[in-house]
């Protein structure tokens, strides 16, 4: 399968445009080559974040579920008690 390349015109601060260039020369890379792993390794650090933090909020959400479960047997407890002295 052939891959198509896409071309981004980004604005960098000039020092880090210089620091770009500078890594490249010594590691001896394209900048695009070097931008293509930076934002693949940003975007999948930020996916694995994002995947934790909706395996918290889906974990969180069950035990939030169990003690409203408890509160409602509470609550419904006291009801009876009130019924019954009126």
């Amino acid at each position: 399968m052939e891959e198509h390349n896409k071309k981004m015109t980004i604005e960098l601060e000039q020092s880090v445009y210089e620091e770009i260039e500078e890594y490249c020369k010594d590691a001896n890379i394209e900048e695009s080559e070097l931008m293509n792993k930076m934002l693949q390794c940003f975007i999948k650090d930020n996916m694995n974040k994002m995947d934790a933090m909706r395996k918290g909020y889906a974990e969180m959400g069950n035990i939030n579920l169990e003690i409203c479960s408890e509160f409602d047997n509470c609550e419904n407890e006291i009801h009876t008690h009130i019924y019954r002295k009126s």
